[in-house]
């Protein structure tokens, strides 16, 4: 699998985030509590045990932002993710999760405008090990003329170590290189083809404001099979989740991805709101060591 990978302050910070013109109503209340792995916090509402992993207290002034928010913890024992879902209040325009450095290849989760809780199968589990630094990344944005405070963060479900029979890690299968001419609707595809068993069973469409529908494609020992096909929101980012699909090596993943570009200007690839990106987020197991990082685009 060829990949392109670079350090980030930035990846998911526009591409998860929100434009400064855009508001949000958050889509879980925030617990309290401060940045202890592992710590107990709110219920979730559901059958599910859901637990406080990290959260960061914070206070934007009026008309104010802050691209990148940053927190850190060091995880004091192993912990299998079973479920995880963002505490995102009134402000929070993303959230983005890494292991030990801000780099494509260590993200293991990123939330943006709506995104919902994601179960992981059974037998699937995150593995977060005891003495990893774990970061979280938010970016914040105040809208308003008042003073915003806020609590954010990620809150999880555990499952027990001897339930977990495979690892899950996430793959952003896209095209990375493409412009959009000024005054168009304009499409462009990317396909990743991967190198190894994996099974794939949640997917985020990703693309920026210009982004009006993301279909993929699976081709699975040379039939195709459309895994996803609809229309995008930006203000609405959910996680699709589905019985797992396995692809073996030398199938691939094709995303293709529409724009309106309704500017006086070319858009090109980008981590701001106001560039574009083409993405299908996948989840999948078991664990892959991608050479160069999580990015997959046979073109480069």
């Amino acid at each position: 699998m060829r990949t392109t990978a670079f350090l980030i302050g930035a990846f998911m910070l526009g591409s998860i985030g929100c434009s400064d013109a855009e508001t949000e109503d958050g889509t879980v209340s925030a617990s309290a509590g401060g940045g202890t792995a592992g710590a107990g916090g709110a219920g979730g509402g559901d059958a599910l045990a859901w637990q406080t992993l990290i959260t960061a207290d914070w206070e934007l002034e009026p008309f104010s932002e802050d691209t990148s928010d940053i927190h850190a913890i060091v995880i004091d024992r192993d912990i299998y993710v079973g479920a995880i879902r963002p505490i995102s209040p009134k402000g929070t325009h993303h959230t983005l999760l890494s292991l030990e450095e801000l780099g494509a290849a260590n993200i293991i989760y990123g939330s943006g405008v709506g995104t919902n809780a994601l179960t992981f199968p059974p037998g699937v589990g995150l593995k977060l090990e005891a003495g990893t630094t774990l970061l979280l990344e938010l970016h914040l944005l105040n809208t308003s003329g008042e003073i915003l405070t806020g609590t954010s963060g990620i809150e999880i479900v555990e499952v027990a170590p001897a339930d977990v029979q495979h690892e899950a890690d996430v793959l952003l299968p896209g095209p990375l290189s493409f412009q959009i001419p000024p005054n168009e609707t304009h499409s462009e595809t990317g396909t990743c083809t991967v190198q190894s068993t994996q099974s794939f069973f949640a997917i985020l469409p990703h693309m920026h404001q210009l982004g009006r529908h993301l279909k993929t494609t699976l081709t699975i020992a040379g039939e195709q099979q459309v895994l996803h096909d609809g229309d995008y929101e930006f203000q609405h980012q959910p996680f699709l989740a589905f019985e797992p699909v396995t692809l073996q090596a030398g199938d691939s993943i094709t995303t293709e991805c529409t724009w309106n570009n309704t500017s006086q200007a070319s858009i090109g690839w980008g981590p701001s709101s106001n560039d574009e990106m083409c993405f299908s987020i996948l989840y999948r197991f078991p664990k892959v060591v991608d050479v160069g990082g999580g990015f997959c685009d046979d073109s480069m």
